[in-house]
């Protein structure tokens, strides 16, 4: 008898059928995981691409501010007058009284008005805004007096205008973006970006 219980318990040992079950469903359970853990890093990574994408959009349209500001700040100093209707072009004045407010602080007349947005334009239907300072203007080495005494300088009688631009501009899902620039304006000289 005892011989015959040795067997049965041998027996018992070597039957595997259980254990294959069990680590099956060990290898389910973990490639169940696995799968979850992908999906989820999968979603977080579309979230924050799209995040980036509309971070950069918007830090495009602040940029397109600043580069877009210097010409109708030229154009004013240039034809000493404000622009307006078609020939502001797609910009629009954030004026807080009238609209020769920004003729008034570009030209150095008014005081700087404490970080107010001057001027407006829109990007795919995203609103870029520009604050414009004046920070300092002098007269160019090899001017006037120069050209009085008949020594012509380069740009004959001309005046540097430095002015500083802080735009935010708007992008899809309410991105915001903030970018300072700055402009140096030779007066009587064409251009401008």
């Amino acid at each position: 008898m005892k011989e015959e219980t040795m067997n049965f318990f041998h027996r018992q040992l070597r039957n595997e059928d259980g254990v294959i079950i069990v680590i099956a469903l060990f290898v389910l359970a973990l490639l169940t995981i696995m799968v979850i853990s992908a999906s989820t890093t999968t979603s977080i990574d579309q979230i924050v691409a799209s995040n980036d994408k509309y971070a950069k959009v918007a830090f495009y349209h602040a940029d397109a501010g600043v580069y877009a500001t210097p010409k109708l700040i030229s154009k004013t100093i240039d034809e000493a007058y404000l622009a307006t209707g078609s020939d502001l072009g797609n910009f629009s004045y954030l004026s807080r009284t009238d609209s020769s407010d920004f003729f008034r602080q570009v030209m150095g007349f008014d005081t700087y008005d404490g970080g107010a947005k001057d001027v407006e334009f829109t990007i795919g239907g995203n609103s870029v805004q520009v604050d414009v300072r004046m920070l300092s203007k002098q007269a160019l080495a090899g001017g006037s007096a120069e050209f009085a005494a008949g020594a012509e300088g380069a740009a004959g009688g001309s005046v540097i205008m430095l002015y500083e631009m802080r735009a935010q501009g708007q992008g899809p899902v309410n991105s915001v973006s903030n970018i300072i620039g700055r402009y140096r304006k030779v007066v009587g000289v064409p251009g401008g970006l």
